[in-house]
């Protein structure tokens, strides 16, 4: 199969997310550029959904609820889901061309509760004619893309590790192991002829056992026992296994919510970022507020009249000093005339009694002098004051050069004001999208979960060491009826039927030992090559950390080092050769088994970087030889993953799309999509261009690094 185009619609954030894959052999690439929270994983999910539905996406992510359309969709409103998947298969008669649409219509409710309705699939061969609906569309892509399969060609990033991680229990990796190598072999078929010619021999067995006599067909009857013991023991931890399974795809789902809200911030530092800030934005508008006082001082000053008027001015004084000059201004006369009349003698020596003459005139003339004073008072006191304003009229650029610090300062601070505001802006809106009751009860199931799945541990080794005793058990019942069944009397025709269909039981079984184990050695051996070729280490026995990586007989992914020594993947294997590991291991069980599928990748190069990076992204999308199946790979990454591999991916990628989300703005995203609820959308950005969907603040940044240089 090989993928087209993707369509999605109002899945999650994703509302009209068109994607365009490249199907050029010598470019298998196909780049989409996508930071944290731009939708890749909804992305993934989505193709998840639209090949197996929701059941299939809960056995994939382990979620217990499943909700398709996006948080921010308004209660009550149904909403119609829809993926599209274009793509191509080999038919007996060919390349053929498929369409499949998988539909539903979904009502958001309180909380997290949502109302669904049936699915809706529908697959059509598209021709000349048009589209020709194909039955049993479910069917049909089980056969071709397994839902168990899921792993091998969906690969989160977060997940990378899942074939090879001591974080995943022995006995799953084991299981996921075996089940990868058994399906895409076709080894699978040969387990059920395994099992038909075991269900045929106890039939013949049996009817032995009934010629041989009531000791042997006892014998025989208990270890049917021992075997149906057995089989509901392996039946019972199957079982465990499916629920302790489900309940880490649930562990894991929460924490990834979890980290998703705290990777939006703690809510006490945001609490407090946004007192600081609140308080930054306070002291400003203070600031703003005094510089806005003293530019209306300076506008009423004497000084900026002087500077403005100074001609017009310096007359006016012209003309006070004249009266002063002429004696008019300052006047004393007052003063001197109350203190005569007080005495009753004039200063020339004359009597002032009351009722002379002479009194008389001197109190008129002080009434007459009091109602010019006024006057003489208000002129020189404007004279001495613009006396003293003349000397700063002498300086006459005071006046534009403190308006243009003013001015200067009202700017900046001005900038500084809406650039905290804007912080303070995103930083609330940060904070609005964490629940701090759903950070607590999400909290509070991880820890339920924790317990629950301990106990299913427990349980699964406590089921195992009873299957392990009975199989013991099962072992020595077997012998003691085989040598019954050889002391006893069986007719020829039932023995004979009976040692036909166990040979046939044991040669079905060696076939596919056989054919196991040497497309085990095969996948081993490329696995290993391809892990040296990304990871760039000697392999020797004297030199080199990693000198081997084989898949034993149990299906286990195993790490040598010096001595012959196996290496623990959690604590001795980095998380870039955890990367290359599993990789390694899909890349190689597709080669061996020849399939064409897509490879969807997301986020493969955290915690791998440089020479590193570089190998592992030549290894992936190199193109296949003459001889060698074709294959498409699918790799969603951020910037920084970008940053150092550019080269590569304008050789090996025939394909680019950029995946954006709207509520990176103002944050991160360069421009305001102007929407009423978050969405992600995609342009046809490749790696080295950007848009006004797609444009971010860092980009300037990452370009000038890429340019100089300099590892991001």
């Amino acid at each position: 199969m090989r993928l087209h185009h993707i369509h999605v619609h109002n899945f999650k954030l994703l509302q009209d997310v068109r994607i365009d894959l490249s199907v050029d052999p010598d470019r298998p690439l196909t780049a989409i550029r996508a930071e944290n929270g731009s939708g890749k994983t909804s992305l993934l999910y989505a193709i998840l959904w639209g090949l197996y539905g929701v059941s299939g996406l809960r056995s994939v992510t382990g979620a217990d609820k499943i909700r398709l359309t996006s948080t921010a969709s308004p209660v009550g409103i149904p909403v119609t889901v829809e993926v599209s998947l274009e793509f191509e298969v080999q038919d007996d008669g060919g390349p053929a061309r498929y369409r499949l649409q998988r539909t539903v219509n979904e009502t958001p409710g309180e909380g997290d509760e949502v109302e669904r309705g049936n699915e809706a699939i529908r697959l059509s061969q598209l021709t000349e004619a048009g589209g020709e609906p194909v039955a049993l569309p479910e069917r049909w892509i089980a056969q071709r893309l397994p839902e168990r399969l899921a792993d091998v060609f969906f690969t989160n990033g977060d997940d990378v590790q899942r074939f090879i991680s001591g974080r995943q229990r022995a006995h799953e990796r084991q299981e996921k192991v075996h089940l990868a190598i058994e399906s895409l072999l076709g080894i699978g078929m040969l387990r059920q002829a395994v099992e038909d010619s075991e269900a045929v021999y106890q039939v013949y067995e049996k009817r032995a056992a009934k010629d041989a006599g009531s000791k042997v067909e006892a014998l025989a009857d208990q270890r049917d026992a021992l075997k149906k013991k057995t089989d509901d023991l392996s039946a019972a931890i199957e079982k465990v296994s499916s629920r302790q399974k489900n309940m880490e795809g649930a562990q894991d789902h929460k924490r990834r919510e979890l980290d998703t809200m705290k990777g939006i911030g703690d809510l006490d530092d945001l609490n407090a970022q946004i007192g600081d800030l609140e308080r930054d934005c306070a002291t400003l508008d203070s600031r703003k507020n005094e510089c806005l006082r003293e530019m209306s001082l300076l506008l009423r000053s004497e000084v900026t009249s002087w500077s403005l008027m100074s001609d017009s001015l310096t007359a006016g004084l012209g003309l006070l000093d004249e009266l002063a000059d002429r004696r008019i201004i300052p006047s004393h006369s007052i003063q001197v005339l109350h203190d005569c009349l007080g005495a009753g003698e004039c200063i020339c020596g004359e009597s002032l009694d009351h009722g002379t003459p002479r009194r008389t005139y001197v109190q008129n003339l002080l009434d007459e002098q009091q109602e010019r004073s006024e006057v003489s008072e208000y002129l020189s006191d404007t004279r001495y004051r613009a006396r003293a304003l003349r000397e700063m009229g002498d300086q006459p650029d005071r006046f534009p050069e403190r308006r243009s610090e003013l001015l200067s300062e009202y700017a900046t601070i001005t900038q500084e004001i809406e650039r905290k505001g804007g912080l303070l802006n995103a930083t609330k809106e940060r904070r609005g999208r964490i629940d701090d009751e759903k950070v607590r009860r999400l909290q509070g199931d991880l820890t339920d979960l924790e317990e629950k799945i301990k106990e299913a541990i427990y349980e699964h080794g406590n089921l195992s060491n009873q299957r392990e005793t009975l199989q013991l058990d099962l072992t020595a019942k077997q012998k003691a009826l085989e040598k019954a069944q050889r002391d006893a009397q069986i007719s020829a025709d039932v023995a004979t039927k009976r040692d036909v269909a166990n040979d046939l039981k044991t040669l079905v079984t060696a076939v596919r030992h056989r054919l196991e184990g040497e497309y085990v050695d095969r996948v081993s051996d490329r696995l290993q090559a391809m892990f040296h070729e990304i990871i760039g280490t000697d392999n020797s026995a004297t030199q080199g950390v990693y000198t081997g990586v084989t898949i034993t007989k149990s299906f286990d992914i195993k790490v040598m080092s010096q001595g012959d020594t196996s290496l623990d993947p959690d604590f001795e294997v980095n998380g870039a050769s955890q990367r290359a590991l599993t990789l390694s291991f899909v890349w190689s069980l597709m080669e061996v088994a020849g399939v064409v599928a897509p490879r969807f990748i997301d986020t493969p190069l955290g915690m791998v970087s440089g020479d590193t990076k570089r190998r592992m992204v030549e290894a992936i999308t190199r193109p296949p030889g003459p001889s060698e199946t074709p294959f498409q790979v699918v790799l969603l990454l951020t910037r920084s993953e970008i940053a150092g591999i550019e080269d590569i991916l304008d050789r090996r990628a025939g394909a680019f799309a950029t995946l954006s989300c709207s509520h990176h703005y103002p944050q991160d995203l360069a421009n305001n999509w102007i929407v009423d609820s978050p969405v992600s959308r995609t342009c046809t950005c490749t790696h080295r261009e950007m848009c006004a969907v797609c444009a971010r603040r860092s980009d300037g940044e990452h370009l000038q690094h890429r340019e100089q240089g300099v590892p991001q």
